[in-house]
């Protein structure tokens, strides 16, 4: 379970994941404030390093619902003491509410790398309502700068909500998913359940069973408080895989002898970190990776498969998958990427991480041609 990312991911370069301690975050009640820490993770998953200028990562101030903090000059910026060495994260003294990340000399984050940074202790203001955090990433060489947001809830003190999960992570195609949480029960908080189907009010009850699954299928628990006027939205995330699901397609006309795929070949990279092909046909690359070992979230990087695939004369498309976890079922080959892979396209497969971790990669051509692997370079 992790809180809902936004739905977008903005048009940064880099990754970043936002994380608030307490999750919700609770306002502030009578003299005393309430505080909150949000984690901030900062991840490169480029195929190369990253040359970064400044990040700045800024919240609004004032005593409205959609402020976070009336005392922006609370916030303590931390870091990885690791990180220090390389990295400087301060607060702009000129501009309340935003802290800046910025290399010192000329530190790049090279590909897999991570940055842990936090901006502890700030004191919340007393509004119900949702505030966001705003992503502003600048690069070397790259005149617009990348922007992200994520939301921040701020909800009634005391109000909590958490532990959204599924019974079993992998289920048997045509079996439902039974997903549990916690949540307090307050006049005016409500809480709906998204997913494939229409949205289901689950405000009564702690627990849900969906409907019958045929494919992987997230999840997404929305709370909604409501106070006066304003209303503070949180989401939690969670993920079903289902073993063998359904294929789905739209308007698929066949008017004759038709060849959908021929044999597949399983193979892996061996010792090698990296290895480029050239694709003989059109097809369907597959890839798992699954961590041998658990991957505490304080562990980076994790085991991490990437699939870049540049058809002739075109911009590569970058598909990263991760894992954290060992086998979670008998036969659970881990984290899952598909890749399409037009004839003629060079595709590098790459893997990091340093927990020992097992990847494996199924090549489905559409026609007559193989994964070739590429000789000379």
């Amino acid at each position: 379970m992790k809180p809902r990312r936004p739905a977008g991911t903005g048009t940064c370069v880099l990754t970043y994941d936002v994380v608030s301690q307490p999750s919700p975050i609770q306002v502030s009640q009578g003299s005393t404030p309430s505080k909150a820490t949000l984690w901030i993770t900062v991840t490169n998953h480029q195929q190369s390093a990253v040359h970064v200028e400044s990040v700045r990562f800024t919240f609004p101030v004032g005593t409205g619902p959609g402020d976070l903090s009336n005392n922006p000059g609370s916030a303590d910026p931390q870091q990885d003491d690791d990180d220090n060495k390389k990295w400087r994260f301060e607060l702009d003294e000129d501009n309340p509410g935003s802290a800046v990340l910025t290399p010192k000399r000329s530190a790049t984050l090279p590909p897999g790398g991570q940055l842990d940074l936090g901006l502890a202790h700030i004191e919340i203001n007393a509004a119900v309502g949702t505030s966001k955090l705003t992503v502003e990433e600048r690069l070397k060489d790259t005149p617009d700068p990348g922007t992200g947001e994520w939301p921040l809830a701020k909800v009634p003190a005391g109000f909590t909500t958490g532990d959204f999960r599924p019974e079993t992570i992998l289920v048997g195609s045509g079996t439902p998913a039974e997903l549990t949480w916690r949540g307090d029960s307050r006049p005016g908080a409500t809480y709906t359940m998204l997913h494939d189907g229409e949205p289901c009010d689950v405000t009564e009850v702690r627990y849900w069973k969906s409907p019958p699954l045929h494919r992987d299928t997230a999840f997404t628990l929305v709370v909604e408080v409501t106070e006066g006027e304003d209303t503070a939205e949180y989401a939690m995330s969670t993920m079903v895989t289902v073993a063998r699901p359904d294929l789905v397609v739209n308007d698929l006309t066949v008017t004759g002898h038709t060849v959908l795929t021929r044999i597949s070949s399983a193979f892996d990279l061996g010792e090698a970190t990296a290895l480029t092909y050239t694709a003989e046909t059109d097809g369907f690359l597959v890839g798992h990776v699954r961590a041998d070992q658990e991957v505490p979230d304080t562990e980076d990087p994790p085991p991490t498969l990437t699939v870049t695939v540049a058809p002739s004369g075109r911009t590569g498309h970058v598909t990263s998958i991760q894992s954290r976890l060992p086998e979670r079922a008998p036969g659970d080959p881990g984290s899952r990427l598909t890749a399409v892979v037009l004839k003629g396209s060079t595709v590098t497969v790459a893997r990091a991480g340093t927990t020992p971790s097992t990847h494996t990669l199924t090549w489905l051509p559409f026609g007559t041609g193989e994964l070739r692997e590429a000789t000379g370079g």
